[in-house]
């Protein structure tokens, strides 16, 4: 069964997604309320980058343990997505296996992929999604 799933059957659709010029409090405050931890950036309706919690700790080093709430919240309203995003990140097809998806992740150890279609960003992929299918598919043997 898992090896006949593909991405698609697994992935979030309609992900969170933020522009090269927003502000990384706008990123963080995206982040704590989905909880996730990546998201695309899209300009003129193409994927050209992904930003996660950990590109901002690398600008942002008191993120996400404040030490004064407002400080960091002025810093980061001033500085962009661009500051902080890998541009053209990795990303998977919906038609591909989801076992491609799951061995990019581990091969490169990143938490999530932007699924495309094409050009056009059609979800996301997580270590968290893989994690549950794995669950799902183990408590079904389990009967």
């Amino acid at each position: 069964m898992a090896s006949k799933l593909r991405v698609r059957d697994c992935m979030a659709v309609d992900p969170a997604t933020v522009g090269p010029r927003d502000s990384l409090q706008k990123v963080i405050e995206l982040l704590r309320r989905r909880d996730i931890r990546s998201i695309p950036v899209i300009e003129e309706g193409k994927l050209v980058g992904i930003v996660t919690d950990r590109d901002i700790r690398q600008v942002a080093p008191a993120y996400p343990l404040f030490r004064d709430e407002a400080e960091i919240r002025r810093y980061t309203e001033n500085l962009t997505v661009t500051a902080a995003m890998t541009a053209d990140p990795m990303t998977v097809s919906p038609d591909a296996p989801l076992v491609q998806a799951a061995k990019v992740l581990e091969t490169y150890r990143i938490s999530a992929l932007p699924v495309v279609d094409g050009q056009k960003l059609v979800g996301m992929i997580s270590v968290t999604d893989l994690l549950r299918v794995f669950v799902e598919q183990n408590e079904e043997a389990e009967v």
